[in-house]
């Protein structure tokens, strides 16, 4: 399904993100504006599929995105990105080769397409460029590696109370078939928890 492309100016609600993580010269935006693309996602339309190659990273201006992959037919949830959060998919970005794991928009969603490669490959890179690369992939590898610690070290029960207390928009937006696929247990032993039967 073809996305709704919308603009690639990019506003000023935008750019106050991006100078919490780097100070970009006006000239450095009129740079790299041509690269920044916003599309409107229908709920759960897929933004990319598995098997594709993942040449940007995304931020959600609005609406939530999951990235998963099929297990013989069932949904296995990574993460999921709100507004004011970017995603990708490091390794199939760093490695240049096919995604195994999609995104798929959750709600309808205005995301923000930045083709960073592009960038570079086409006009050269500069100093902030590389940082604000750099920045966005630890931004990354750490919501990976928080959601792999919580999986691992954690009971269900616990990793329940963890998203209670650290990310409670996970139980209110989420549905709770993706919510128990995101811990690891059952929609089933969710429920349980919920219900204080676990």
């Amino acid at each position: 399904m073809r996305h709704f492309k919308t603009s690639c100016m990019i506003t000023s609600k935008l750019k106050g993100i991006l100078h919490n993580i780097i100070q970009f010269s006006e000239d450095e935006y009129e740079f790299i504006e041509p690269y920044f693309e916003k599309v409107v996602l229908k709920k759960n339309q897929i933004l990319l599929e598995e098997g594709q190659l993942c040449n940007a990273v995304f931020f959600v201006e609005s609406g939530v995105l999951r990235n998963y992959y099929d297990n013989n037919g069932l949904d296995v949830n990574l993460s999921f990105t709100f507004e004011n959060q970017f995603t990708t998919i490091i390794e199939a970005y760093i490695n240049r080769e096919p995604s195994k794991i999609s995104i798929q928009a959750l709600e309808k969603s205005e995301v923000w397409t930045i083709r960073i490669r592009d960038i570079s490959k086409e006009k050269g890179s500069f100093a902030n460029l590389s940082t604000f690369i750099r920045r966005i992939a630890i931004r990354v590898l750490f919501a990976t590696e928080e959601h792999h610690n919580m999986i691992m070290m954690n009971s269900p029960v616990d990793r329940y109370r963890y998203l209670l207390e650290k990310k409670p928009e996970l139980i209110q937006r989420i549905p709770l078939t993706h919510l128990a696929s995101y811990i690891g247990i059952t929609r089933e032993t969710l429920s349980r928890i919920r219900s204080n039967k676990y």
